[in-house]
């Protein structure tokens, strides 16, 4: 356990500067083409037999396609130049795709190198990934060490590593998570691994803070004015556990808490059907607009990578986006007729779930605040809607005030998590995140802090371990004052 609080401790500072591998929205979007609106000629009707959970046109290999998420996860892509489906990618197609994302993100000179087809590696674990499986991974012949990730289902960009970044995770995210691909592959094993090493954590800390304050002796010191009877590094380790004893608990709790034990902060009611609500759109009913309509937005707003589709109030409302925060609805209602839509829509889809929901408050915020916030390089748009119920589980939703787009639900079980979990164990409180470095400064001292005691616990592990030619007693003597020992009662104190 020394060891491996010595390990959290240094990976946690590895993870304050080096996130695991992920691809941006920005990024995504920086490789994609402007989508050429004289080649549309077809809508995915084929595509809307059953309500989708997305459906975006975009572009792939060059030529427009429609993409759409049905309810089970599965993709279907239907190209909008022929009308043909989609059937998926092979290696080749793979290698063309890079070729244009590499084109349209401005790095024509990157060569492609090699390209394989894998389930699964070390950087592409992650659950999200599961529904483009299996991917494919192509090597970039760049300064950077560039691999990019081509989801065989949608044809798409959905992750990229660069070589620093994969070995600086294996000093963050790797070890801070136990991440290695042999066990994360099994995510019920990783998980209680995880859950045991935790819970042990905890116990070391519980029954070191007993022995350390029942060692304590402030009115009747040890040796004059000393307050603990030992000296040397068992002294440096009472001291330091006293002082990092707060920290250190918070710290192991909130990793605890972060596997969700014993679904602690899952509600007990059914929220599935939520979202699908929102939209309130019926099997084989889904309204497109024209196709004309369609190109004549696309000519006179170029620029725009994709066209993503949702629906509000069962009516569709396509959003053009040119970049991660430059985005639109292609026929823009007034503001206060979006946000009567937005809150008949909200409501609908509460009571739903909880026929007594009642509206509460309705608020737009166009600064961050504690529960809809960014840190950690995660961007959330702004401005938004927050609708709060009074439902079963308290439920508020966040809304994209230009869109009317439904972007999270949060329960009181959520916002619990919010300040066990996120707070304790990341410390990513508003007056913090949003006055960095004070962040900064205040996560490597506590980090700090912390190693410095999982050190002197290896220190004196690894002297109780080794063999030792001196005696037992001068062993004793060294680190316990022994006349002072004797004077407790005791004729020896084992550290």
């Amino acid at each position: 356990m020394c060891l491996l609080f010595a390990m959290w401790f240094l990976s946690g500072v590895v993870m304050m500067y080096v996130h695991f591998p992920s691809l941006t929205l920005a990024e995504r979007l920086s490789g994609l083409p402007a989508i050429d609106g004289a080649t549309l000629r077809y809508f995915p009707q084929s595509l809307l037999s059953e309500s989708p959970r997305s459906l975006r046109l975009t572009t792939l290999t060059g030529r427009p396609v429609w993409l759409a998420q049905s309810p089970t996860g599965k993709w279907h892509g239907v190209f909008a130049d022929s009308g043909e489906a989609f059937a998926g990618l092979d290696a080749s197609d793979a290698k063309m795709v890079v070729e244009l994302f590499l084109s349209s993100s401005g790095q024509e000179n990157a060569a492609v190198g090699s390209v394989n087809q894998i389930e699964m590696d070390q950087w592409t674990v992650s659950g999200s990934l599961n529904s483009h499986r299996p991917l494919f991974q192509v090597h970039i012949n760049d300064e950077y060490g560039t691999d990019l990730y081509v989801s065989s289902q949608t044809g798409e960009v959905v992750r990229d590593t660069t070589r620093r970044e994969r070995a600086w995770n294996w000093l963050g995210a790797n070890l801070h998570w136990i991440y290695p691909l042999a066990l994360r592959r099994h995510p019920v094993v990783w998980h209680w691994v995880v859950v045991v090493l935790s819970s042990i954590g905890l116990f070391s800390i519980i029954t070191g803070l007993v022995v350390g304050v029942i060692r304590l002796r402030p009115k009747r010191p040890y040796r004059g004015r000393d307050w603990t009877p030992y000296r040397g590094i068992m002294k440096w380790h009472h001291v330091l556990g006293l002082t990092s004893t707060l920290f250190l608990f918070t710290f192991m709790l909130s990793g605890l808490l972060s596997m969700n034990p014993g679904s602690v902060f899952s509600s007990p009611n059914d929220y599935s059907a939520l979202a699908p609500s929102y939209q309130s759109a019926k099997s084989g009913q889904l309204d497109l607009p024209n196709l004309e309509v369609v190109r004549k937005a696309l000519r006179d707003s170029p620029g725009v990578k994709e066209i993503r589709w949702h629906w509000l109030n069962g009516l569709s409302s396509p959003v053009m986006v040119r970049s991660a925060d430059d985005y639109q609805l292609l026929d823009e209602p007034s503001a206060t007729m979006l946000e009567q839509q937005i809150i008949h829509s909200a409501n609908r889809a509460l009571r739903a779930v909880s026929a007594d929901a009642k509206l509460l408050d309705v608020a737009r915020l166009d600064n961050y605040d504690s529960y809809y916030y960014s840190h950690a390089g995660r961007w959330r748009p702004l401005p938004i809607f927050r609708l709060r119920y009074d439902d079963l589980d308290r439920s508020w939703l966040h809304v994209d005030a230009r869109t009317g787009e439904l972007l999270s639900h949060l329960t009181s079980y959520d916002r619990a998590e919010r300040w066990w979990y996120h707070g304790l164990h990341s410390l990513d409180f508003n007056v913090l995140i949003n006055n960095r470095p004070l962040w900064d400064i205040v996560m490597l001292a506590l980090s700090m802090l912390g190693g410095s005691m999982a050190l002197t616990s290896i220190v004196i592990g690894w002297r109780r371990l080794r063999p030792h030619r001196r005696s037992r007693t001068s062993r004793r003597d060294r680190d316990v004052g022994f006349g002072d020992a004797q004077q407790a009662g005791r004729s020896t104190i084992r550290p």
